[in-house]
């Protein structure tokens, strides 16, 4: 059985590192805020790294102390009620994140994950995306292009792709299906770029990139899904399921994430090498236009 400790580690992670965000904004030490709050710099370290709780009246004192603005407060809020263990109230349950709010928890996580296990079974995973197969994924929706919602999305890709070559970030593993490299959008020249992009990232140390082709000659169901992995003791593995409009987070009971591991385990057993599948993508690449 999942311990209430565990069960809201996800939550409570996330509070701890959005107080450390933005406490360092101020550029104020852990001492300086533990002595705003009567207490040692210590305390103030275990509630960043999410080893403990805090209180509400502790949390408001920090969130005034750091000047924080009415949205990043209302995020805060939520976290801490979130990650409370309320008597009689079950700990196996999935976290559902609505709205924007879903996004803000994926940053999160994707920025302090040791490893992050993604599978991409009909598009190119998003944080592979050049920005024309981004447009072109728009316009095939019937988003106009020079809506203000395709250049946040063009922007926050492009910060999430400094990630890939990071030296400090954590590594990317990618399973793909042959699906998600034939799928076409916009004309053969996105396609294109695409492809070479994907074998152009294929080389980064931070990445292993292995693609399923339709003649494989095994089988294992496949269905978008990304694992984030933490070293840090505190910190269990997460599951991370997309929706139309939301995502679900499982961080408990342990068997089930750990069943999400190993199915990526077995999707790469049955895939190419990352050196074959590189090759495989330049194939590709190199077939004349339709």
């Amino acid at each position: 059985m999942t311990s209430p400790k565990r069960s809201v580690s996800m939550r409570r992670r996330l509070l701890g590192k959005e107080l450390l965000r933005l406490r360092e904004v101020v550029e104020l030490t852990q001492e300086a805020a533990g002595a705003h709050l009567g207490k040692r710099g210590n305390k103030i370290s275990r509630v960043e790294t999410g080893a403990i709780g805090i209180d509400k009246t502790d949390l408001d004192a920090l969130l005034n102390l750091y000047k924080v603005g009415d949205k990043d407060r209302v995020w805060c809020r939520d976290l801490w009620e979130h990650s409370r263990v309320k008597r009689g109230r079950p700990t196996g349950e999935t976290t559902l994140y609505l709205g924007p709010k879903w996004f803000r928890a994926f940053r999160d996580l994707e920025k302090d994950a040791d490893e992050i296990l993604l599978v991409g079974s009909e598009v190119v995973p998003g944080i592979l995306q050049t920005d024309d197969y981004i447009r072109a994924m728009f316009a095939a929706q019937g988003v106009d292009p020079a809506e203000k919602q395709v250049d946040d999305t063009l922007r926050i890709r492009a910060e999430r792709r400094l990630q890939l070559t990071d030296e400090d970030g954590g590594k990317f593993a990618f399973v793909m299906s042959e699906s998600a490299l034939r799928r076409q959008f916009g004309g053969p020249e996105v396609m294109l770029t695409q492809l070479r992009y994907l074998a152009e990232v294929s080389l980064l140390p931070s990445v292993t990139l292995q693609v399923i082709p339709f003649d494989a000659q095994s089988f294992a169901e496949m269905y978008d899904f990304i694992v984030f992995r933490f070293g840090h003791e505190a910190a269990n593995d997460i599951a991370y399921i997309e929706m139309f409009s939301d995502a679900a987070y499982l961080d408990k009971p342990a068997e089930t994430v750990r069943r999400y591991g190993e199915h990526f385990g077995r999707l790469q057993a049955i895939a190419l090498g990352p050196v074959e599948s590189r090759n495989f993508i330049l194939g590709l690449a190199n077939q004349p236009a339709a």
